[in-house]
């Protein structure tokens, strides 16, 4: 082995690196959004989580899981707005 060049190691790697890069041009978007959409559950869920720390001294609450999170991560305050009028027109 001392002195031969492996030709199909060579192009098993560049075959290797041009699928990555194939790859990641394909599923840059798509994984772009889903992050995007991730960070904003999150962050509604923050809001929510708070709000119900605050709110727990005078008995308000709005139940925190993953579509109230994802809907005032994505409206925001209106979205908790929304949330907590429903919550008490509903009850």
């Amino acid at each position: 082995m001392t002195g031969e060049f492996d030709w199909n190691l060579v192009a098993a790697a560049l075959f290797g690196l041009l699928m990555l890069i194939f790859l990641a041009r394909v599923f840059y978007k798509p994984l772009k959004i889903l992050l995007r959409i991730l960070l904003w559950t999150v962050m509604g869920g923050t809001v929510i989580y708070l709000y119900n720390l605050i709110g727990a001294g005078w008995g308000l609450a709005v139940g925190l899981n993953l579509i109230s999170a994802f809907i005032v991560g994505v409206m925001g305050l209106p979205g908790l707005g929304a949330l907590i009028t429903l919550k008490y027109l509903l009850i």
